[in-house]
């Protein structure tokens, strides 16, 4: 089962260059899905720390074979810490997406039915500045 984003909820957060440019196919839709899996997030819509153990809901090995069943979590996890993606945090075998795998959407300056939502998209040929938008 690949993990998507509800039609009505807009991920806040897309990956960085570096994600692109750094690491492989299936450890790019892990970084993905984390960014855009409501799931895989926290209150605030940030990347949600996750436990290294388990198979379950919030745990990196889950968030993997949600992506991919055949990739194997700690391949997916060896790389990532390797290309200094994620990071270990204390000794609670938590992992935290490290600030420099994603970077905010930006807005596209097209909005959706009464409510005006802003649209988000990270393709920069869609952008428009704020200041460029008339009212």
């Amino acid at each position: 089962m690949v993990f998507m984003e509800s039609p009505n909820q807009f991920a806040r957060w897309v990956p960085t260059d570096l994600v692109h440019l750094l690491l492989s196919t299936g450890a790019r839709q892990v970084v993905r899905a984390w960014l855009e899996s409501p799931e895989f997030l926290d209150e605030q819509r940030d990347p949600a720390l996750m436990a290294l153990e388990g198979e379950g809901a919030g745990s990196f090995a889950g968030l993997v074979r949600g992506v991919n069943p055949d990739y194997v979590p700690l391949v997916i996890l060896n790389e990532l810490l390797r290309k200094g993606m994620v990071e270990t945090v204390g000794n609670d075998g938590l992992i935290l997406l490290r600030r420099s795998a994603y970077a905010p959407r930006r807005p596209t300056g097209k909005t959706l039915g009464a409510t005006q939502s802003t649209v988000f998209s990270s393709d920069p040929g869609m952008m428009r500045r704020y200041s460029d938008r008339r009212r």
